[in-house]
């Protein structure tokens, strides 16, 4: 089965298309379909635009569809622009941008200037940086000097290469979402290999990730019609291998025994435990190697949608960033705080789904996160070192062993400065849609007036008695603007 995931294309109007077997809503309205000639380098301007953490660097032409990112060691960053289609090179001291269009490639067109190429990956290898071309079948190597392209074409041996990483032996290795399920590795010799994947079954490699030498992290969806409901079974599994074997064959382990995760679409190691987002629920979960135990992060909720689509993961300084595509948000998790950040990608915030611009892909660095806009025709960058100006952290405890019918008392601590009324939101992880059920949370207050800080905040949970034996986590969220703050509290049901 080759397809698309995790992306649509939605042009004049609304249109609707299935994608990971649920709906993701696109929107967008093009002017012109303003091509670069393919094969051209072009140097250009992009207009900065700033509100709280976020930085926007508006791309120069409608548009662009940029996706793929990542980050440079001289501080530059490299992203896919699927409208164009080609790879460009940002330099965020001054400002420039430069396109490498690729050649050879047809150019979007009217009426709906549909990108003719899908890039998810790219990383920097071997002195160049490459992308992926899902559509075209091809990965395309571009070097940063004079904009020289290769490409590798992966037709009738691994179609639809979608995610890249580099491996700890130095080739560049790409999961396929062809059938049946293999990964390729490209040798710095471009001697390509296919590596196939037994014992899967129905699940399809998505993305990867490298720990050291003989450790490696498989995230895999499940799509395939359930044979009774015909619905999608949207579920999918972690698995690890040794990516030093050289077996053209692999049978991955599959992490984390029977755990249900929901469309598990990135997963990375840090800290002696696996972070995973689940792009069909609206938490993220840990799974920490050592205790093998599961727990799962819900996000606040959105009004507009059960899910908040989170989608790629990353690891930086011991925290954690993801983006939350249906929330138009990126976010921050701090385990050893016990606290999430999220951050709008626009301002105002989206209220509804015209509002989501489409951010597919991260890259984290030393001082924050860079993202791309896929129909806001931007690359962003998030700040970690921004002040939200409230701050949320928990005073005493914040777990407790409740039986069914059965109550608890939490205390939050609320710091800073905060000009106006500071609303209370909470969420917990009974659901997919992390909109609390069973579990009663009850704030001291809905929301924190204007007045001295700190200020306590009470917080009162109770377990009804239908509610199932098992540990759970609780999320109290202050929204301050476009920043909202979470506190977690985990609790047990028994």
């Amino acid at each position: 089965m080759t397809r698309r995931p995790v992306l649509a294309v939605l042009l004049l109007g609304v249109i609707i298309i299935a994608s990971l077997s649920f709906y993701e809503i696109y929107y967008a309205k093009p002017p012109s379909c303003q091509v670069n000639p393919a094969g051209s380098v072009i140097k250009s301007q992009t207009e900065k635009v700033q509100f709280g953490a976020v930085t926007e660097y508006n791309l120069p032409g409608p548009n662009r569809w940029p996706n793929a990112v990542t980050s440079a060691p001289d501080g530059s960053v490299w992203f896919a622009e699927e409208g164009v289609p080609g790879t460009a090179h940002f330099f965020p001291v001054n400002g420039t941008v430069v396109e490498y269009a690729w050649p050879g490639h047809s150019a979007p067109k009217l009426p709906y200037c549909s990108p003719t190429a899908s890039s998810s990956g790219i990383v920097l290898w071997n002195g160049r940086a490459w992308t992926s071309d899902q559509y075209g079948n091809s990965l395309v190597g571009i070097s940063p000097i004079g904009g020289t392209p290769v490409f590798v074409n992966t037709t009738g041996t691994a179609n639809s290469p979608y995610w890249l990483a580099v491996g700890p032996e130095g080739s560049l290795w790409f999961t396929s979402l062809d059938t049946p399920a293999k990964l390729g590795r490209i040798a710095p010799d471009m001697t390509l290999t296919i590596v196939n994947l037994a014992g899967l079954g129905h699940d399809e490699p998505f993305q990867l990730d490298f720990v050291n030498s003989s450790l490696a992290y498989l995230s895999t969806l499940n799509e395939f019609p359930n044979s009774t409901t015909h619905a999608c079974t949207c579920n999918g599994h972690i698995y690890t291998f040794d990516p030093s074997s050289p077996s053209t064959t692999i049978t991955p382990a599959r992490v984390g025994g029977g755990y249900e995760l929901v469309l598990p679409t990135s997963v990375r190691y840090s800290s002696g435990s696996l972070w995973v987002t689940q792009h069909g629920a609206s938490s993220i979960v840990r799974y920490d190697l050592i205790a093998k135990s599961w727990t799962k992060y819900p996000t606040s909720t959105v009004p507009w949608s059960g899910t908040t689509l989170p989608l790629v993961i990353e690891g930086s300084q011991g925290k954690i960033w993801f983006n939350e595509h249906y929330a138009n948000k990126i976010s921050l998790l701090d385990p050893g705080a016990g606290t999430l950040t999220e951050y709008s990608e626009s301002n105002p915030p989206a209220s509804n789904y015209t509002d989501i611009q489409n951010d597919l892909s991260i890259a984290a660095t030393g001082g924050g996160l860079w993202f791309t806009s896929l129909s806001g025709n931007y690359l962003g960058f998030v700040s970690s070192s921004y002040d939200p100006g409230v701050h949320v952290s928990v005073s005493g405890t914040n777990a407790a062993a409740i039986p069914p019918g059965g109550s608890a008392s939490f205390e939050l601590n609320v710091t800073g400065n905060w000009s106006g009324p500071v609303k209370v939101t909470a969420s917990d992880s009974e659901d997919s849609s992390s909109k609390p059920n069973l579990i009663q949370i009850i704030p001291s207050v809905s929301a924190i007036p204007v007045g001295g800080s700190p200020y306590s905040l009470g917080l009162r949970l109770v377990a009804d008695q239908k509610t199932q034996a098992g540990s759970y986590t609780v999320g109290v969220t202050l929204t301050n603007g476009g920043v909202q703050q979470t506190a977690y509290f985990f609790i047990v049901v028994k």
